[in-house]
């Protein structure tokens, strides 16, 4: 993703991800086996956000998630860590019991649907590659921690939905290839995703069908606040803000995620991102570095985004 500040935002030199413009089950059981499940990831400074209580949503199972793709070391696009995760996240939404699981191509978009009661469909996204030429770059936060809410939440969610249907979307491709602008290169797999939906290919529901997307990203810092994005449309912000007042409050500067693509085609969208990841200014020492592993994440934060998703996404209504 890339930050920007306005409406004639230039973009950052930065080459490696993104600062922006802003335009008019089967995993947790491999964890289980390989790693044991800590309280909170280590940082000794921060002061992890607290379990909400029994909400239905199970942030140490969610945590569980993360350290499984974490186990599995860098993960960019078209790696093979990367096609062994996106075939363990098929396998995870099919235990949970969600419709309609598959693989879209070129670009490796896991998606799947809980049905809904009512017309129109939402989709609900996060993406699972890593960043390549970092060494030592596993993602933990950027992007295991949206990947591992998505998952829980299609355990947790009533089925069917009692609005419109959930499309679900992993989305590959997120990141751009080596030292390639973001804008050109990035979001490669969300951008597919959109192109598929003017015409329902490949499981995408139709475009004319999607009420609102939902993206996850970088949700799983220790010492979480979650602002709403420049662009992300107020009144979906505010589902969520309604359920956390605490975790979703303040605005930040636009951001070119996978949210982005959603916008250009016309589709109200949210970005859900914590963007200042470690000390210093946004987007934070721990962005895009080696230090973005275990030890600066916690199953606390899952938890409060993952509770709040619960309230909030059944709320969204066509219209």
């Amino acid at each position: 993703m890339t930050l920007g500040h306005g409406p004639n935002v230039s973009r950052m030199s930065e080459p490696r991800h993104r600062p922006a413009a802003t335009v008019p089950g089967a995993i947790a059981v491999v964890v289980a086996l390989l790693i044991g499940l800590s309280a909170c990831g280590g940082d000794q400074n921060a002061e992890p956000r607290q379990s909400r209580g029994d909400d239905g949503f199970d942030g140490a199972r969610a945590f569980a998630d993360l350290r499984a793709q974490v186990a599995l070391g860098p993960r960019p696009s078209g790696s093979e860590a990367n096609r062994r995760l996106s075939g363990r996240i098929a396998g995870e939404l099919r235990v949970a019991g969600v419709r309609d699981v598959r693989i879209q191509g070129p670009v490796r978009n896991v998606i799947a649907t809980i049905p809904g009661q009512g017309d129109g469909t939402v989709v609900l996204g996060a993406h699972y590659d890593t960043k390549d030429g970092i060494p030592g770059f596993v993602g933990a936060n950027d992007g295991a921690s949206g990947v591992a809410v998505v998952l829980e939440l299609a355990r947790s969610l009533p089925n069917p939905m009692p609005g419109p249907s959930l499309s679900i979307a992993l989305f590959d491709g997120e990141e751009a290839r080596g030292d390639r602008d973001f804008a050109a290169d990035g979001m490669r797999g969300s951008r597919q995703y959109v192109e598929y939906a003017r015409t329902g290919r490949q499981g995408s529901p139709r475009l004319g069908d999607i009420e609102a997307m939902v993206l996850l990203d970088m949700v799983g810092d220790c010492d979480l606040a979650i602002p709403r994005e420049e662009r992300s449309d107020p009144g979906l912000y505010s589902l969520f803000a309604d359920a956390d007042p605490d975790l979703f409050s303040g605005s930040g500067p636009g951001v070119d995620d996978d949210h982005t693509p959603f916008l250009d085609a016309g589709v109200p969208a949210v970005d859900l991102i914590d963007f200042t990841y470690g000390p210093g200014p946004t987007p934070g020492a721990h962005w895009h570095t080696a230090a973005d592993d275990l030890d600066e994440v916690c199953p606390g934060s899952l938890d409060a985004v993952g509770g709040a998703a619960l309230e909030a996404l059944p709320r969204i209504a066509v219209g």
